[in-house]
């Protein structure tokens, strides 16, 4: 297998299948490091830089979402209950994703291959059920 060299891009690296864009960079995407020009994505106030990837876009609105949802789990738990919306439960355990606390009902098993000291590892996570649903919109497939 012949290694690449690393190379940083100079210009913009969406557009077409064929023709890229090839404008001047304006940024580079946090979820898939390609560089953009300004028509092809947005560089936040807040320092974040976005792709018009509709899989990029997709991820920045879930983190957006995430957020807002772990603030409202939070304030639950703070009131001793699940963090699930409606429900009135005790808490019992820890998502070990966003780490706010749940009912038994309301967190699973799963089993999922993640990068551990340089390394993929398979180990079992219990996870919420929110945190559960985002898992097809970050797996590298």
């Amino acid at each position: 297998m012949e290694l690449r060299e690393y190379r940083k891009a100079t210009r913009c690296e969406l557009g077409g299948r064929i023709l890229r864009c090839r404008q001047p960079l304006l940024g580079q995407c946090q979820y898939c490091a390609r560089g953009f020009c300004a028509k092809h994505g947005k560089v936040f106030d807040d320092g974040q830089e976005i792709c018009v990837n509709k899989r990029c876009q997709l991820l920045h609105t879930d983190v957006e979402q995430h957020l807002i949802f772990k603030a409202e789990a939070r304030a639950r738990n703070a009131a001793g209950t699940c963090g699930e919306k409606g429900c009135g439960a005790a808490h019992a355990r820890r998502c070990d994703r966003c780490n706010c606390r749940y009912c038994t009902d309301h967190l699973k098993q799963v089993i999922l291959t993640i990068p551990r000291g340089g390394e993929l590892t398979t180990e079992a996570q219990l996870i919420c059920d929110h945190c559960r649903a985002r898992l097809p919109l970050w797996s590298d497939e």
